[in-house]
């Protein structure tokens, strides 16, 4: 790296960091009449733990250690309870004298996920967060190929573990001769004379992308030094200090690791299920007075698709926080009528975390907007060549900023740079205030008769349209113009579901698109096959 590199990140950063402190005094973090807060206050933790989940667990627990910090399937935990349980399980991780832990976790949101998360730091780790719906044989090419040597998971998934790691059952359904968390946590005198290090030393984050075949690739990314990225949430989403926030999106992926992060340096209290059930999602907003949630349009939709939904009282609701899919007109009509304008968007990705956020002024105002350039990120859109193109031109997104991935766990696995800049997989633009548009992937995108066709557009048409419940869009292969659009449909469980035809779809399209987006294969399904965290898994679509 180059001193001009190293000059010009420092600049760069400093911008960023006089844009976060008035983000993090607005939101409430701070306290504006003490200027005392999480950045402030209590330097030496820090110091300690620069800014990982057992800093902020650490902090809380000297500033307002019985505030509820979650509640969860298992019950309710205080900030004092929560840095009680997460050092015990560091300091267990420290005495099984590994020359370096490298922990993998595999469970579903609450305590089983949360508690390992703020050990890593306790106890300085490495921390690999694995997909829940990985395959016997995806999770031991993980644990082969990182070398994981202790294993947190969830019982439900212990028949796919292999023989190996130190095993540690995170959530338990059924009685079990296994070590648990709770035996670990419930037996501290066994601990006693294991000593947590004073500065830990912290190894990466590695949170595994969406493969759906093959061994998942691992993303590894620092621990932040300063909250850049935090700042640019703040700017967008509303989050002020002491809420009562709903979690459904994923904690192993992105979106949920990150804003998880984010409520409890904000000292929140977050409310999770293990297993999504949007109606139960209604019940927590009307019992817990929640004042925000964390979720991803997939789950907001099955939310509305409750009949009788508006029976709960959600007038606590304040915030919605929106990832993980593209948002569409008709979603944010519905989220709107049902709710109020509230939700706010955060784009972003596994390997790049965030790089654009829209206020939920902006989502009312363009609804595929994906936001401002956030604080603290360098975007630029760039041609195949790697040249960059002129404001409104479609490109490919490249972006950098301070919790972008360093690489993969496996050297063999390129990443593909230009200079600094990452590459997100997607296309889109800038436009002339500087505001990202997403017009999906870069493989997505299919040529029909030389005219660029993207299955987004499609499926933003045909959401709207009476009798579709959920769908999907792709390019498959035409032997005339190479490549079509094709959708697969779940018709609504009423008279305009059981009306549509193919040909309604295709007229639909044609009255608001090109000819060449009409779809030439309509497949209706009684469901899409989506994975834990929402999105569809294209190989299983009948008919690709």
């Amino acid at each position: 790296m180059s001193v001009r590199t190293v000059l010009n990140d420092i600049a760069f950063n400093a911008k960023a960091l006089g844009k976060f402190v008035p983000a993090v005094l607005e939101s409430g973090i701070v306290d504006p009449a003490t200027g005392v807060g999480p950045v402030v206050k209590l330097p030496a933790v820090l110091g300690r733990y620069w800014f990982t989940l057992a800093r902020e667990v650490e902090q809380a627990a000297i500033t307002c250690p019985d505030r509820l910090a979650l509640i969860d399937d298992d019950g309710a935990l205080t900030y004092r309870q929560f840095q009680n349980d997460s050092k015990l399980i560091a300091r267990h991780l420290l005495s099984l004298g590994l020359d370096e832990i490298r922990l993998g976790v595999m469970a579903r949101n609450g305590r089983g996920i949360l508690l390992p998360m703020a050990a890593k730091g306790y106890a300085g780790a490495t921390i690999f967060l694995l997909n829940v719906g990985s395959s016997p044989e995806q999770l031991a090419g993980v644990i082969e190929e990182n070398d994981i040597n202790v294993l947190v998971i969830d019982d439900e998934f212990i028949d796919r573990a292999p023989e190996g790691p130190h095993t540690i059952i995170a959530h338990q359904s059924r009685p079990t001769e296994r070590l648990t968390l709770t035996d670990v946590v419930s037996r501290p005198e066994k601990l006693a004379g294991v000593r947590l290090p004073v500065f830990p030393k912290h190894g990466a984050i590695v949170l595994m992308s969406s493969g759906t075949t093959g061994i998942p690739k691992g993303v590894v990314r620092p621990e932040p030094k300063l909250p850049f990225v935090l700042a640019g949430v703040l700017d967008k989403i509303p989050l002020k200090a002491d809420m009562r926030v709903q979690m459904t999106a994923s904690m192993f992926h992105t979106w949920g690791w990150s804003l998880t992060n984010i409520c409890f340096a904000a000292r929140h209290t977050v409310v999770t299920q293990r297993v999504f059930d949007p109606e139960n999602c209604f019940v927590q907003i009307e019992k817990y007075r929640l004042h925000a949630m964390i979720s991803s349009p997939i789950f907001l939709k099955q939310m509305l698709q409750i009949e009788d939904n508006e029976k709960y009282d959600t007038s606590s609701l304040e915030i919605i926080a929106s990832s993980g899919n593209a948002l569409t007109p008709a979603m944010v009509e519905a989220v709107t009528e049902r709710f109020g304008p509230i939700m706010g968007n955060i784009y972003g990705s596994t390997e790049l975390t965030l790089a654009a956020s829209a206020s939920a002024e902006q989502i009312s105002a363009e609804p595929t907007l994906a936001g401002d350039v956030s604080v603290g990120t360098r975007l630029k859109i760039l041609d195949k060549n790697g040249d960059e193109v002129p404001t409104g031109a479609v490109g490919r997104i490249y972006l950098k900023n301070s919790t972008s991935l360093t690489g993969y766990t496996n050297p063999d696995i390129p990443v593909k740079r230009v200079g600094e800049l990452v590459e997100m997989g997607d296309l889109g633009y800038l436009d002339e205030h500087h505001r990202l548009h997403v017009l999906g992937r870069i493989d997505d995108m299919i040529i029909v008769g030389g005219e660029n066709v993207y299955p987004g557009s499609v499926m933003d048409v045909l959401e709207p349209m009476p009798g579709v419940a959920d769908l999907h869009a792709a390019g498959v292969d035409d032997p005339e113009t190479f490549e079509r659009i094709a959708v697969w449909i779940v018709r609504s469980d009423d008279a305009d579901g059981r009306a549509l035809t193919e040909d309604a779809v295709r007229e639909w399209v044609l009255e608001k698109l090109a000819d060449h987006s009409v779809p030439r294969d309509v497949h209706f399904v009684d469901e899409l096959p989506r994975n834990v965290t929402g999105k569809v898994v294209p190989r299983l679509l009948p008919g690709v």
